[in-house]
């Protein structure tokens, strides 16, 4: 976190804070009940056209309304890889339950007012339930356009219609004296601190800085990046490129090249464009199996890879400490650092393959082939758990293995694994302490005697330990000679064929990857 930001929290969440315990404090000691008393509303009747509209607003702005469509925002939020971004506005919707606890704490009575015997009119008086919401609401809009990279005319339009919304109530619930003057300030304040705190903690430090600056740089850099994209990973396309092309421009890169993948074409064609435009980075956003076909078309050719994760399993991203969420992993290509990784060969009956991640023959293949994709959209990883039950009846397989062209030796596995990297979702360790940066292979047999072993296995797996039934060897090069014929799969892409034979060679630090900086 840049110094530049961290001034922007203290200018916006502590002062807040401050502000609301100093203002409770007076409040709650009754310094606020001559100022209280001589603002109090006049007397309306209820069943007037404006005690009715008024008491219609409070009903349609009900907090658990408001905070309902703040945990929308959420899951749209969550649902276009924005995590940061969805965790801080579900954790504002916790605004609910802390002035629930805050007005049963402080015990202020209402004022007395004709309305005493709406549903609105529930628990103490302060601070104001409705005014919490409502400014917790606009404060997340205002950072939702900003995230969305609207214009800056759209985004004051967002800024008035919020201040118009909360002037709107703040008088409603004025006038229909559900709460002293007081009260509402308090709602105002303790509203503005939980969604500010809320953006704070979850780290969506790229939106506060958005809300204190929308100016373009002082300088540009000569840089050009390429994005490859893969059309069906990426939710919503149109927010996708705002965001990417606004990092760019206030990086001070030119426009960049947009290049999408096909169905018979998952980056090969897309990756050489990148590279015969001689651009400076390329940004691959997709599933394992888009980000496996771009790099093996990158390798040894200088031009550093920026993940942008948007598939299930992330496995490079995961393992390389690259964000999940996709605006950190946006600033994290612009200003991370290129280091270099190794990258796998190998050579199956159908032909030579490139990885980054793992292959794997048997039990991981079949898993992988007969996971249902539909289920996958739902569940996300889930799902591979649903095949993995499906697969624990199959039979092992015989094999002849050699590293580094040593002595053969023969094995029964239901799984074999080669990995460049060890870990799959859930931090689960296939492959413990497999480093992308050592220029070895890291290989495991998966040989459980009886479908009981499958328990003791999944424990070792979890504790990335090895246990009873898992072999593990390194080695530059591994071949593999099979009896039958077994499927296999390429960091998650299943072949469309089975193979005999298998064979796979390190290739150290072919590959440059955008990451964070070692410390």
């Amino acid at each position: 976190m840049n110094a530049r930001l961290a001034r922007l929290e203290l200018r916006l969440f502590w002062p807040l804070i401050a502000l609301f315990v100093v203002w409770t404090a007076f409040t709650v000691t009754g310094r606020f009940q001559g100022l209280d008393r001589a603002t109090l509303a006049p007397w309306i009747d209820p069943r007037s056209p404006v005690g009715q509209f008024a008491e219609a607003i409070a009903l349609v702005s009900n907090p658990i309304t408001l905070y309902g469509a703040i945990a929308l925002y959420g899951l749209w939020a969550l649902q276009r890889r924005m995590r940061r971004l969805a965790s801080a506005l579900f954790l504002t919707c916790l605004g609910w339950p802390i002035e629930v606890l805050l007005a049963f704490w402080s015990d202020e009575p209402r004022p007395p007012t004709p309305f005493a015997d709406s549903v609105s009119f529930v628990g103490a008086s302060y601070p104001a339930g409705h005014l919490v919401a409502a400014t917790a609401l606009t404060w997340v809009s205002v950072t939702l356009a900003h995230a969305r990279r609207r214009p800056n005319a759209s985004i004051t339009a967002v800024r008035v219609a919020g201040v118009v919304v909360v002037c709107v109530l703040f008088f409603d619930q004025w006038i229909l004296r559900a709460h002293w003057l007081s009260d509402l300030v308090g709602g105002v304040l303790l509203g503005a601190a939980l969604a500010t705190g809320a953006l704070w903690l979850c780290g969506a430090d790229e939106i506060l800085h958005a809300w204190a600056t929308s100016d373009l740089p002082q300088e540009s850099v000569d840089k050009r990046a390429a994005i490859i994209y893969n059309p069906i990973k990426v939710v919503d396309f149109d927010l996708f490129r705002r965001r990417v092309e606004y990092a760019l421009l206030h990086a001070g890169w030119k426009p960049p090249l947009w290049l999408e993948t096909a169905r018979d074409d998952p980056g090969q064609q897309m990756a050489r464009d990148a590279v015969a435009a001689e651009v400076d980075l390329v940004m691959v956003a997709g599933g394992d199996g888009t980000v496996r076909v771009v790099c093996s078309q990158l390798a040894h050719t200088g031009i550093p890879v920026g993940l942008l994760p948007a598939g299930t399993g992330n496995l490079l991203a995961r393992n390389l400490g690259v964000p999940l969420d996709e605006d950190s992993a946006i600033a994290l290509a612009l200003t991370g650092t290129p280091q270099a990784i190794d990258v796998v060969h190998a050579r199956t009956d159908a032909g030579r393959e490139t990885f980054a991640v793992m292959s794997g023959m048997g039990l991981d293949a079949a898993i992988m082939a007969n996971t249902n994709a539909d289920l996958k959209k739902v569940v996300k990883g889930g799902a591979y758990v649903v095949a993995a039950l499906g697969q624990l009846g199959n039979e092992p397989f015989e094999l002849t293995l050699s590293i580094d062209s040593g002595e053969p030796r023969r094995y029964r596995a239901l799984m074999v694994l080669v990995g460049n990297v060890g870990q799959i979702q859930a931090g689960v360790q296939l492959l413990p302490g497999a480093d992308p940066t050592d220029g070895k292979l890291d290989i495991m047999l998966a040989e459980p005697s009886r479908i009981v072993d499958w328990p003791r296995i999944a424990r070792g797996f979890l504790a990335g330990q090895s246990v009873q039934g898992l072999t593990y060897l390194q080695a530059e090069t591994v071949d593999i000679e099979l009896d039958e014929p077994v499927p296999y799969q390429f960091d998650g892409d299943t072949a469309e064929d089975v193979t005999h034979r298998f064979r796979a060679a390190v290739d150290p630090g072919a590959l440059l990857v955008v990451l964070p900086p070692k410390e």
